[in-house]
């Protein structure tokens, strides 16, 4: 009976974090995406126009092409994780505590990725040739977004920003039913 209890409750925990890593997917594609889009309205409003070469190309075209897609939750971020660990019995305001750093390092995740992005499609474009205002990187809409230094980036989300598309991301469980060496934690 133990073992079956055991059984289900990593069965949650591996659900909780399944739907946390397909949040943060849609969390990094929709950032890459609000970014790359204002970047080029930025650009068309100085009489840049990003060629199509670049919109077109497969690493950008999602960004250009493909609306945002993020779960909307009632409770806010996480709170399909929040919900399944305090049904899973965790202590409510450990849960609520661990959930409030959660969205801390989300908001970290996204100021970085959307500095990464900027940094990214600026490299493409000059690599072809078009070369982005100085005015632009130094206005105040932009002018954070450049400077900003970005922390190393999830594996998974600097493939998103690098090569536009989801790879193996965020995966913090691969296999819910393989355990660690120490018999305790899911590798």
């Amino acid at each position: 009976m133990k073992d079956d209890t055991e059984k289900e409750a990593s069965e949650s925990v591996v659900q909780a974090l399944g739907a946390l890593e397909w949040t943060l997917v849609r969390v990094v594609f929709n950032v890459r995406a609000r970014t790359a889009v204002g970047f080029q309205q930025y650009l068309a409003n100085v009489g840049i126009e990003i060629p199509g070469s670049i919109i077109e190309s497969s690493k950008w075209f999602g960004a250009f092409r493909r609306a945002p897609s993020v779960a909307n939750h009632r409770n806010g971020f996480g709170s399909l994780l929040r919900n399944r660990l305090i049904a899973l019995g965790f202590e409510e305001g450990k849960v609520e505590k661990a959930m409030r750093e959660l969205q801390q390092e989300v908001l970290d995740l996204c100021l970085d990725v959307q500095t990464a992005v900027a940094k990214q499609l600026r490299d493409d474009l000059q690599a072809i040739g078009v070369h982005v205002p100085v005015s632009m990187l130094q206005s105040g809409e932009w002018r954070d977004v450049f400077a900003r230094e970005v922390r190393q980036l999830p594996p998974g989300a600097e493939s998103i920003v690098r090569d536009g598309r989801e790879k193996t991301v965020f995966r913090a469980v691969e296999d819910g039913s393989r355990k660690c060496p120490d018999k305790q934690s899911f590798c």
